[in-house]
């Protein structure tokens, strides 16, 4: 499905770069607002080379590249495995595709960046959904908060999986954080934009009502023949 996120994103006008799955600790985590000792490091659980590199914990570790070497008005997303060291459940892996959206321009909003995943996830389901932000913290965005969609199994109704609510918890998202646009080179007094980061799996398990997030780097014949 990487391809089909792809195609969507090129029709709306956004660029695709790939990032490094071994990276630095400057681009995986200073230059996304995260210096040495932040407190908010300790979320992450990171896997790390002898030579002290990074297997990407997010491909958010593109963004500062992105803001550097690409002129305003900037429409960009990074679609690309990273990994975690964390125990494995049904919903958590320790490799996953994550897709960073990354755009800057003059006068960007919120309603902005509603308006644009609204438009990616009602194609990507290919039917009309829903979106809410709820405020949340991070330290790349201000203000930042988590995107929810309505349950495209229930269509909103209540059900199990959105354990009654109607909403399903998606991606977290943001406006980036005026220390992000320097560092990148940008004048945040000029300019603005938002990022997001959503794992593709979890879409796709959504999409075909798959119920452990383990079968996509299982190995199972059975399960990949399916697709």
């Amino acid at each position: 499905m990487q391809w089909k996120t792809e195609d969507i994103f090129q029709r709306m006008g956004f660029d695709i770069i790939y990032p490094y799955e071994i990276d630095d600790d400057y681009h995986n985590f200073t230059a996304v607002n995260l210096p040495e000792g932040h407190p908010a490091r300790d979320n992450w659980d990171t896997f790390w080379t002898e030579d002290e590199h990074i297997a990407i914990t997010h491909t958010s570790s593109m963004q500062n590249r992105i803001l550097k070497e690409f002129k305003t008005p900037i429409r960009v997303i990074v679609p690309g495995r990273c990994f975690r060291h964390e125990a494995t459940d049904a919903r958590h892996e320790h490799t996953f595709t994550q897709v960073e959206g990354v755009y800057v321009d003059k006068n960007v909003t919120l309603n902005n960046m509603l308006a644009t995943l609204k438009t990616f996830f009602s194609e990507f389901y290919e039917k009309d959904v829903e979106v809410k932000f709820t405020p949340d913290f991070f330290p790349f965005v201000e203000p930042g908060g988590m995107m929810s969609l309505t349950c495209i199994l229930c269509d909103g109704k209540g059900c199990n999986v959105c354990k009654g609510t109607g909403w399903l918890e998606i991606l977290g998202c943001g406006m980036i954080h005026p220390n992000v646009l320097k560092m990148g080179g940008i004048d945040s007094d000029v300019y603005s934009g938002f990022a997001w980061g959503f794992g593709l799996e979890r879409l796709v398990m959504l999409k075909y009502n798959i119920e452990d997030i383990r079968h996509f780097y299982s190995g199972k014949f059975d399960f990949l023949k399916q697709f």
